[in-house]
């Protein structure tokens, strides 16, 4: 693991009681701290908590969790969810890490590739292997039904939520079959491909700024949409190598988008991605209709 405290200009190095040295998933909660889920290599991986910005680092699995953890969330409650890969599922704690429980009913599919969580707590998890796709939750993980109505890539690599509540996976290929981005625009219930002029087939991850602007990460660059991803344009002048592959983005609060990329290292935005731009208020999402 490394930190930047100077906007990436120069990086130091923060793997004290880190023992997991592939590390694949990060999330943050509202009191700062970090939590790390890592592929188990020479016996090490899982989830790590670190409560002092990175300076040191604990092992939280506690015997639950023994598979690579690929995905971290967490809810406006502190609950942190760790989807893990290959076969344990979703876990749950409710003590920042100090427990965690299975919460696996429904889940058909426990492979677990990408986690988002909504602003009124529901979950949605994306699958990888099965031909399943993504599951949905409504109970803060207790149960799961499948979410995948016009998904037609079913290896979710990355899920976002806007602030409408639109919600974006970026799917992997199979093959080269299929892949790119894909778009639901009522809360996971139906999904339509959003691919006109993304070019790329291996999408690995989605974010926004503060314009509302959605960037996705693929193996062939990164790709912007101003328009909700009704259509892309590639935006990866100055990525090295060109067309490689962008496997994480941020942006911060500055608008800044940063790049990490298999093999090139870590890039930033020569500019703001919202100079420009229209700085959009939040709009309140209506509280979506029972379920049956």
């Amino acid at each position: 693991m490394f930190r930047s405290g100077d906007n990436g200009q120069s990086w130091q190095k923060i793997n004290n009681g880190l023992l997991a040295l592939y590390e694949s998933a990060l999330a943050i909660n509202a009191n700062g701290h970090i939590f790390l889920g890592a592929d188990f290599v020479g016996g090490a991986g899982g989830v790590y908590r670190s409560t002092d910005y990175g300076d040191s680092w604990v092992e939280i699995n506690h015997d639950i969790i023994q598979t690579d953890v690929r995905a971290l969330a967490t809810n406006s409650s502190g609950h942190i969810f760790a989807g893990t890969y290959f076969g344990g599922g979703v876990f749950r704690s409710t003590d920042n890490g100090g427990s965690w429980t299975p919460v696996n009913d429904g889940l058909e599919c426990r492979n677990i590739w990408s986690l988002a969580i909504n602003s009124t707590g529901e979950i949605f998890a994306g699958t990888a292997g099965c031909g399943d796709g993504i599951y949905h939750s409504t109970d803060n993980g207790d149960s799961w039904t499948l979410a995948s109505t016009g998904l037609t890539s079913t290896d979710i690599a990355g899920l976002r939520i806007n602030n409408n509540g639109h919600i974006f996976a970026a799917t992997r290929s199979i093959m080269g079959e299929g892949g790119g981005m894909f778009r639901s625009t009522d809360n996971g219930d139906s999904w339509t491909e959003q691919n006109n002029g993304f070019t790329a087939v291996d999408a690995n991850a989605v974010t926004f700024n503060s314009a509302g602007d959605v960037f996705a990460a693929a193996a062939g660059g990164v790709f912007r949409s101003t328009n909700d991803g009704a259509s892309w344009t590639d935006v990866s002048n100055g990525l090295i190598p060109v067309g490689g592959n962008v496997w994480a983005l941020a942006i911060d609060s500055g608008n800044y988008a940063y790049a990490g990329t298999a093999g090139g290292g870590v890039f930033r935005s020569i500019r703001s991605t919202a100079s420009g731009r229209v700085i959009p208020r939040p709009r309140p999402r209506p509280t979506p209709a029972p379920r049956p």
